[in-house]
């Protein structure tokens, strides 16, 4: 299980690296060509979008495998578990084992898919703000 956790890390790791990279070059465009930024941040939205589309299956999937684990672990109780042990039945341990290593993998699918997210979340309200400030102020009544 040490060797998911640190591939997990990993994984994740590479991941907020990857968006750094490109939301710091996103930041470098706007700055250099400000008139030009609005179109540069939408297709940077598009590809986020493009992204967490390919990926919803696999999110979906793992979803319903978390979903899996957690009925399974109601009906695995403490003593049932524990006998198991006692009994030293290695099958229905090794069962639990591997589902619960499934667990933690899809655990990673749907983390990384909030990370997309996330980043998506961060470039619409940059877009959203751009478009406020870039409204006309409104006029007073007695102006």
């Amino acid at each position: 299980m040490g060797q998911r956790i640190d591939q997990f890390c990993e994984q994740l790791r590479t991941k907020l690296t990857q968006i750094d990279g490109s939301m710091k070059d996103l930041k470098g465009k706007i700055d250099s060509k400000a008139s030009k930024a609005d179109q540069d941040v939408q297709a940077y939205l598009d590809k986020i979008d493009s992204r967490i589309a390919q990926n919803q299956t696999k999110v979906s999937a793992a979803q319903a495998k978390m979903k899996d684990w957690v009925e399974a672990r109601k009906v695995e109780t403490r003593s049932k578990i524990a006998d198991w042990k006692t009994k030293r039945e290695i099958g229905k341990l090794s069962n639990r084992a591997d589902r619960a290593e499934q667990y933690a993998a899809a655990a990673i699918v749907v983390a990384a898919a909030a990370v997309d997210e996330a980043e998506r979340a961060s470039v619409e309200a940059w877009l959203a703000r751009q478009d406020t400030d870039a409204a006309p102020a409104k006029q007073t009544a007695n102006a």
